[in-house]
């Protein structure tokens, strides 16, 4: 039978593709635009089906999935916070579920099996095979576990076909609908002043010949507007994004000193406007694989000077970082943060940055400290104090690894916000980290 015959058996509404979901089974759905939109709202619709699970990330679309009426018979977890959830989560209709993006293929293995993968996918070519387009991330490696019963695809003519081993054949499919959906775009960071020191400080310590990551968020993206003198810079990141494309119309991003895949732009997602999601359509310099392989420690490592620039809520003055709740609410969730920590450490040469404003106002409008002497009770840490490298703020860098506890109390104080500097050392004496 043609490949062409094959998909024609396997073509279906989405309502009959849902069918296959049976009581009891998990549900796993790629992050971003990779969630099938028709597919969720189908399996919404099932009022017979009783205690399924959808596991997913990065919720962009406001589904009634995750609204508190949804479908009492399907659980709902992510493992990274969209705006789309981050309501559910805080108010316990919907559950977080902790992880580094890069494990989660082999948590998934070992510990919690999917019965179903649902993504949304390219359409197929002439030998049978869709792409996975801007999201491999880890659902690229339960397509191919054998737990896995079924793969249902949602085949979208806007998603770009990527290079990369994120590619699926009709033979492995279990079912197929045609459904196109927009890409989301993010929308433009703008650039405060604090961004712009904390970006300019950054940037003086990036190295010709490195190789970047860059997190997701102002901070990150403002960076590559101060990297414009800097040579042969190269990609090997989590999420590709617009920065990277504007550093690489500026003949800055070549990759020809990486020293795993030369000249190639590496990641797991893209996450960007449509500008990025073109430039990224078979395009054989940048290629998207499982956060399995792009987000291993040692995989990253095995590229020299590896520069990896993340986000944070508030770091305390021991050096643990909260990287992903407002107090004890969660936000967003680990993703690659360790990940690249960890390989940065591993890559001669490499260094990883934790960025943040040294202040923030809350829901009153009072200004506080994201500095502060012990994290808020409750609050997630993110990132131990023995793997943070530099955090910088407006107010400068602070290197902690090999520093005392003291050290890096005296490091932290003075990078934080001025009208906190003596508040903070205050609290200090007080816990014996200074005299």
């Amino acid at each position: 039978m043609s490949v062409k015959e094959e998909y024609k058996k396997r073509l279906k509404n989405p309502l009959e593709a849902v069918q296959l979901v049976k009581n009891g089974d998990r549900i796993i759905t790629p992050l971003a635009n990779g969630i099938p939109v028709a597919l969720l709202k189908a399996l919404n619709a099932r009022a017979d089906l009783e205690n399924a699970s959808v596991y997913s990330g990065i919720e962009l679309f406001p589904l009634e999935l995750y609204k508190p009426d949804h479908n009492q018979g399907v659980n709902v977890n992510s493992v990274f916070l969209g705006p789309a959830v981050r309501p559910g989560v805080e108010r316990g209709w919907i559950s977080k579920v902790p992880g580094r993006l890069g494990q989660c293929p082999e948590i998934i293995r070992r510990h919690l099996p999917m019965d179903v993968m649902m993504a949304v996918v390219s359409p197929m070519d002439e030998h049978g095979f869709f792409s996975m387009g801007t999201n491999p991330d880890y659902c690229y490696s339960v397509s191919k576990m054998p737990a896995t019963r079924h793969i249902i695809l949602q085949v979208s003519e806007a998603m770009p076909r990527t290079w990369g081993d994120n590619h699926i054949h009709i033979n492995e499919v279990s079912a197929v609908v045609e459904f196109t959906q927009p890409l989301v775009e993010l929308p433009d960071f703008p650039m405060s002043q604090e961004d712009e020191a904390i970006a300019h400080a950054i940037a003086e310590m990036i190295e010709d010949g490195s190789t970047l990551q860059l997190g997701i968020g102002g901070i990150p993206n403002a960076v590559g507007t101060f990297l414009a003198e800097k040579k042969d810079l190269g990609i090997h990141t989590e999420m590709f994004s617009d920065a990277m494309l504007e550093l690489y119309k500026a003949g800055v991003v070549n990759g020809r000193q990486k020293t795993l895949k030369p000249g190639k732009w590496i990641g797991c997602f893209a996450l960007g406007t449509n500008k990025l999601y073109q430039f990224i359509n078979d395009n054989p310099m940048t290629e998207l694989h499982s956060s399995e392989w792009v987000n291993d420690p040692t995989v990253i490592g095995l590229n020299q000077k590896v520069v990896s620039i993340n986000t944070a809520m508030e770091a305390d003055l021991s050096g643990q970082v909260n990287a992903e709740a407002i107090r004890r609410t969660q936000y967003s969730g680990m993703g690659g943060f360790i990940d690249f920590i960890e390989g940065a450490w591993r890559s001669k040469g490499g260094k990883s940055f934790i960025a943040m404003r040294s202040s923030y106002k809350d829901k009153e409008g009072t200004l506080r400290s994201r500095i502060v002497n012990t994290l808020y009770p409750g609050a997630v840490v993110t990132g131990n104090r023995c793997q943070v490298e530099y955090i910088v703020t407006e107010y400068g860098v602070a290197l902690l690894k090999g520093k005392s506890v003291k050290e890096r109390a005296k490091s932290l104080i003075a990078i934080a916000h001025p009208n906190f500097r003596d508040e903070l050392c205050f609290q200090a004496k007080q816990f014996k980290y200074i005299d």
